[in-house]
């Protein structure tokens, strides 16, 4: 059985999903390896193509010559002999592996001087001769510390080795975070295993964390047309059916990315299907809509998602509001989008500049005057108008012409108006 850490509680992330995931794992065939690259320059005497042998006493005389080589060129070694064990077969104890020999050499050099090989080094050290036996090498002869397992959770989240993600998560001196578990969910999801990253994100909940949008985003990258969406929601399905619990997170996910290629029909369907599949809609699940609301500038259903939320006796969030506020901007008649404004601030939250950057723009191409009542506000709560901005209000509205010969020639005023600029 998979573990996270020796401190999780009974209810382990890694209890149901995880087993499933060794056993489909050792089903797949290894991906091919990688075609071996010419070796790196040591220094600025190292000739091209210098035999992999040679870089250990390379590094062993430039040390005696306290001349200590740069952080890319240790990253660089390290890459280079990762490089030469993976694309070979070799028999016998790792120990006897030319390509670890001179990495590990060119690692321990490195740590000897204090050189910091940052994330690329530890990833590129760690995956040589296969990242489990690096990884037991490190653990061996160093503590890892939260840094060097982050690399390696995002190195298996990249590679797709939920396996190996658990065995790192162990290493762990506290339960583990969102920030941890993201890698575990992206490794599950490139591993082609969603319904076992849906798994986690019950367990996550279960041990104590809340899962949130942040934290599924590897799945939602990895569903990216119609019909991957189809086959994640008929795996919620399945696991409905056979009694297994599923959390908000999986289905919102799938709002998402439903979302995201513009498919309002598709999200709100995946919405409404909540109850079917014994789940409590949040807040999140409808904000997702009402964002896929704004690509296709459906005002009515927006109308219908906040009567939705106001059923389910949700609370509004500032991302609730913000996307009424840009839905209401899609239309031609927009005073609404001034109402939700004003009342996002009576609920105590502050408009995002992005909001006023679109309130702003609407009502000059509206030939709205408001528009400098807009810009005083947002003065007055402590936003700048960046270039861009200022230089659309500057143009009013207009697209600039590369040969007008006046860019830059006006400004805005403290008042919000035009004015020549000194």
């Amino acid at each position: 059985m998979l573990r996270f850490c020796k401190s999780c509680s009974a209810a382990a992330i890694g209890r149901r999903s995880l087993v499933t995931a060794v056993e489909a794992r050792s089903q797949r065939s290894l991906p091919a390896k990688p075609k071996r690259t010419p070796l790196p320059r040591l220094g600025r005497k190292a000739p091209e193509q210098e035999p992999l042998a040679l870089l250990l006493k390379r590094l062993s005389a430039l040390k005696g010559d306290s001349r200590r080589p740069r952080p890319e060129a240790y990253v660089s070694i390290i890459k280079a002999a990762g490089d030469f064990s993976l694309s070979r077969s070799i028999e016998g104890e790792e120990s006897d592996n030319l390509g670890w020999q001179v990495a590990q050499a060119a690692w321990e050099d490195a740590k000897a001087g204090n050189v910091d090989l940052g994330p690329e080094g530890m990833e590129a050290f760690l995956r040589l001769s296969g990242v489990e036996i690096a990884w037991r090498r490190v653990k061996s002869t160093y503590t890892p510390d939260e840094g060097l397992i982050l690399s390696m959770l995002n190195a298996a989240g990249r590679w797709g080795r939920p396996d190996f993600a658990s065995t790192v998560l162990e290493s762990l001196p506290a339960q583990p975070q969102e920030q941890h578990l993201a890698p575990l969910l992206e490794a599950f999801c490139n591993a082609g295993e969603v319904p076992n990253a849906f798994h986690v994100l019950v367990a996550i909940r279960e041990s104590g964390l809340t899962p949130t949008m942040a934290t599924v985003q590897p799945i939602v990258a990895v569903l990216t047309n119609a019909e991957v969406i189809d086959q994640a929601f008929y795996a919620l399905e399945d696991m409905y059916k056979a009694g297994q619990p599923i959390d908000i997170t999986a289905l919102n996910s799938l709002i998402d990315a439903s979302a995201r290629i513009g498919d309002l029909q598709r999200a709100r369907a995946t919405q409404t299907a909540v109850a079917d599949l014994g789940l409590t809609a949040n807040i999140d699940t409808y904000n997702l809509v009402l964002a896929c609301c704004i690509a296709a500038k459906h005002r009515p259903l927006g109308d219908t998602i906040l009567n939705e939320i106001s059923t389910q006796s949700l609370q509004f969030t500032a991302t609730t509001y913000e996307n009424m506020i840009e839905l209401c901007l899609t239309q031609p008649t927009y005073e609404d989008a001034f109402y939700y404004l004003e009342k996002a601030k009576a609920d105590g939250f502050k408009p995002s500049i992005a909001v006023y950057g679109s309130l702003v723009r609407k009502c000059i191409t509206s030939n709205d005057t408001r528009w400098r009542l807009v810009v005083d506000e947002m003065k007055t709560v402590g936003y700048r108008l960046d270039g861009e901005l200022q230089a659309f209000v500057n143009s009013g509205g207009r697209p600039r012409s590369g040969d007008d010969g006046k860019r830059g020639n006006f400004r805005i005023g403290s008042r919000g108006g035009r004015v020549k600029a000194e």
